[in-house]
C-alpha cells in the first residue's frame, strides 16, 4: 500500500520552506543599493569606504546565509533525530524571528555588524530545511512520490525566491528618512511568528526526549564527518564535483546579476526586484514540472542539457549590451541552474538505500550552503576588481561542471 505525507502537515512544512526563501532572496533589492552600489551617502552602510570593500562585504553578507546552513544543517539534523523534529523546528523558527528583527535594526541604523549578526541567525536556523525535506521523503513509499514531494519542496522554495525581492521592494521607500529599508524584515518576523503555533498544532509527534539525555547522544561534529564520508564514498566523487561546481557558479550568478542590472543598465530598486522575481517564476516552473522531465528523458540527459544551458546563460549575461537580451537570462538561469540542481539531488536520492535517504538530503542541503556561499564570496571579491572577471570565472566553472557530466550515465550505488 502506497503512503504519502499528511496534507496538513505537508502544507505546514512547505510554508516554512517558503518563508525561509523569502528571507534569503528579499535582501537582494536591499543590499544592492545600500551596500554594493549605494544610491547616496544617506543610504550607505559603509560610508567612507572604497567601492571594492563595498562589493566585498556585499558578497560576504549574501554568502553568510548559505554558509551558516552548511555549518548548522547537519547538526540540526542530528539533533532532530534525538530530541525530536517538532522541538528543533520550533527552536529554529524562534531563532529565525530573532534574526529577522536583528536584520531590520541593522538596516534601520545602517549598521553592517548588526545586519550580519541577524544574517547569521537566519542562515543557521534555515539549516532545518534538509530536515523538512527528509521528513516528507520518509513518508513516501515510491520513487515517483519522492520526486513529486521533492519537487514540491523546491517549488515552495522557488516561490519564496520569486516573492522575496518583490516582498521587500514593495515596502521600501528610499526617499524616507526612517524605516526606509527595515520594514520588510520586521514584517517577515511577524510571518515567522505566526508559523510557530501553526506548526505545533499540525505536527503530531511523539514526546520529545529530555534535552540533557538527548544532547549527550548527539555527535556534535557528525554532520561535518558525514560530508567527508560522502566525499570519500565509492561512486560519489565525480557527482559531488559536478554539484559543487554548478552551485559555485550559481552563487556567483545570483550575486552578480543585481550589480549588472544597477550599474550597466541603470535599473531601479523596484525594477531589479521585478527582474529577480520573473527569474524566480521560471525557477518555480522548472521545479513544478522537473519530475516529469526527469521521468521522460532521464536525470543524466537533463543534467547535461541544463549544465550546457548554465554556461550559455553566463556568456549571455557577460557579453550582452542590450537590456532586452538580459531579460533572456530570466529564462536561461532557471532552465540551467535550477533544473541541473533538481537532476543532481534526484540522482543522489536514488543512489543510496531508503534508510539513508534522509541522511543524504541533509548532507546535500549542507553542501548547497557551502558551495553557494563560496560562489557568493568569490563574486564579492572578484567584482571588486572587475565584473567581467567575475563572470569569466563563473563561465569557466560552469563549463567545468558540464565537461565532468559526460562521465556519468547511470545511477551509481554509493557505498557509505
Amino acid at each position: 500500500m502506497q503512503k504519502s505525507p499528511d496534507r496538513t502537515l505537508a502544507t505546514a512544512l512547505l510554508a516554512i520552506l517558503f518563508f525561509h526563501m523569502i528571507c534569503e532572496s528579499m535582501v537582494i533589492p536591499v543590499l544592492a543599493p545600500t551596500l554594493a552600489s549605494p544610491i547616496s551617502e544617506a543610504h550607505d552602510m559603509l560610508l567612507g569606504f572604497s567601492p571594492r570593500l563595498h562589493k566585498f562585504f556585499y558578497g560576504i553578507s549574501l554568502a553568510i546565509y548559505p554558509i551558516a546552513i552548511f555549518i548548522c544543517a547537519p547538526l540540526l539534523g542530528s539533533l532532530s533525530d534525538t530530541i525530536g523534529r517538532k522541538p528543533i523546528l520550533t527552536a529554529a523558527l524562534i531563532g529565525t524571528v530573532a534574526g529577522s528583527i536583528a536584520q531590520g535594526f541593522g538596516m534601520e541604523f545602517l549598521s553592517l555588524p548588526i545586519f550580519i549578526v541577524g544574517r547569521i541567525l537566519v542562515g543557521a536556523t534555515a539549516g532545518v530545511d534538509g530536515v523538512i525535506q527528509a521528513a516528507l521523503l520518509d513518508k513516501c513509499s515510491t520513487q515517483a512520490q519522492k520526486n513529486r514531494y521533492l519537487g514540491m519542496t523546491l517549488l515552495a522554495m522557488s516561490l519564496g525566491f520569486i516573492l522575496g525581492p518583490a516582498f521587500s521592494a514593495s515596502m521600501i521607500d528610499e526617499n524616507a528618512t526612517t524605516l526606509a529599508w527595515s520594514i520588510p524584515f520586521f514584517v517577515l518576523a511577524i510571518c515567522f511568528s505566526v508559523t510557530i503555533p501553526v506548526l505545533n498544532v499540525t505536527y503530531g509527534s511523539r514526546r520529545a526526549r529530555p534535552l540533557k539525555q538527548s544532547t549527550q547522544k548527539v555527535e556534535w561534529f557528525k554532520g561535518l564527518r558525514d560530508i567527508m564520508k560522502l566525499k570519500n564514498a565509492s561512486g560519489a566523487t565525480r557527482l559531488l564535483s559536478i554539484f559543487s561546481l554548478n552551485q559555485i557558479a550559481g552563487g556567483i550568478m545570483v550575486t552578480i546579476i543585481p550589480l549588472l542590472l544597477i550599474q550597466d543598465f541603470s535599473f531601479s530598486v523596484k525594477k531589479t526586484a521585478v527582474f529577480m522575481s520573473v527569474m524566480g517564476v521560471f525557477s518555480a516552473l522548472v521545479f513544478a514540472f522537473g519530475d516529469r522531465l526527469i521521468a521522460r528523458f532521464s536525470p543524466f540527459a537533463m543534467l547535461r542539457a541544463t549544465l550546457l544551458t548554465s554556461a550559455f546563460c553566463v556568456i549571455i549575461a557577460a557579453t550582452s549590451p542590450f537590456e532586452a537580451v538580459m531579460w533572456a537570462v530570466t529564462i536561461l538561469f532557471p532552465a540551467g541552474f535550477s533544473m541541473s540542481y533538481f537532476a543532481l539531488i534526484s540522482i543522489f536520492s536514488q543512489s543510496v538505500p531508503k534508510e539513508h535517504s534522509g541522511w543524504m538530503m541533509s548532507v546535500m542541503s549542507a553542501l548547497w550552503g557551502l558551495t553557494s556561499g563560496i560562489g557568493m564570496a568569490i563574486c564579492g571579491f572578484l567584482s571588486g576588481i572587475s565584473d567581467i572577471l567575475s563572470m569569466a570565472v563563473c563561465a569557466l566553472i560552469a563549463a567545468g561542471a558540464f565537461a565532468l557530466s559526460f562521465g556519468e550515465r547511470s545511477i551509481p550505488e554509493i557505498k557509505l
